[in-house]
């Protein structure tokens, strides 16, 4: 059950993160974002991953707990659009043309406006899946798990002194985002679905290169890197730091 109130000190919030292989439920207290327990399910290759979700949903131990908030975050390749330029009617078309191998339906796209980078994030969700949750909590939040790292790494660039070009890369387990900021404003970004750090080298070394970046001035904070990633990237761009987000 989903409730609101104004007594925060005891109630919780409901996390669902949803993967290519399965997903993540992450029970926390409202009042300080702590975590009081997580799950996480991987898909077994037999029983449908929505019937997988409903399964974990349903059990009593979650159940008996009261939420103030569900949010329902949405790894899935996404493209952003200047706020100034975007359409909603064009929502569908702009996703289908950016990604027309995933041959998703009209319902399936999402967006979500990212104020403080004045664009908006275009996203997919697989219908089951927001089916599932939406039948038992109607009032789920839909987010863009992309949208927000590109809104933590944009908080960490504006504190930095200097307004030149900055360049981001943040490693998951099978996803590899790529992002620039242009004197604090986003430039460029982009998620790739790469699970080794062979893969992770081609794409972050292209994607600098086709930016024009300078190996030797300009700098590559990493996040969530191994340490033979990070030294491969250093023969190249010597100035690549670890970056904490």
């Amino acid at each position: 059950m989903q409730v609101t109130g104004s007594n925060l000190l005891n109630t919780y919030r409901l996390s669902i993160r949803l993967f290519s292989d399965g997903f993540s439920l992450s029970i926390l207290f409202t009042s300080d974002n702590s975590l009081v327990q997580k799950e996480d399910v991987t898909a077994d290759g037999r029983t449908p991953l929505y019937q997988l979700l409903e399964q974990a949903l349903k059990r009593p131990h979650l159940m008996e707990y009261t939420f103030q908030q569900v949010e329902l975050l949405v790894l899935s390749p996404s493209t952003c659009v200047p706020l100034e330029y975007f359409r909603r009617e064009e929502v569908f078309p702009l996703y289908n043309l950016t990604f027309p191998s995933l041959k998703v339906n009209k319902a399936e796209v999402h967006y979500q406006i990212l104020p403080s980078l004045e664009v908006v994030e275009l996203f997919s969700v697989n219908q089951e899946l927001l089916q599932t949750v939406q039948d038992i909590y109607p009032d789920v939040e839909i987010v863009s798990l992309e949208g927000r790292a590109i809104e933590n790494i944009a908080n960490v660039d504006r504190k930095k002194q200097d307004r030149s070009i900055h360049f981001y890369a943040m490693i998951a387990p099978k996803n590899l985002l790529v992002c620039c900021f242009k004197e604090q404003r986003l430039y460029y970004a982009s998620t790739f679905n790469v699970d080794n750090d062979a893969d992770r080298l081609y794409y972050i070394m292209g994607v600098w290169r086709s930016l024009q970046m300078e190996e030797l001035k300009q700098p590559l904070y990493l996040n969530n890197s191994s340490a033979e990633l990070q030294q491969q990237l250093q023969r190249f761009i010597p100035k690549t730091t670890v970056c904490e987000l």
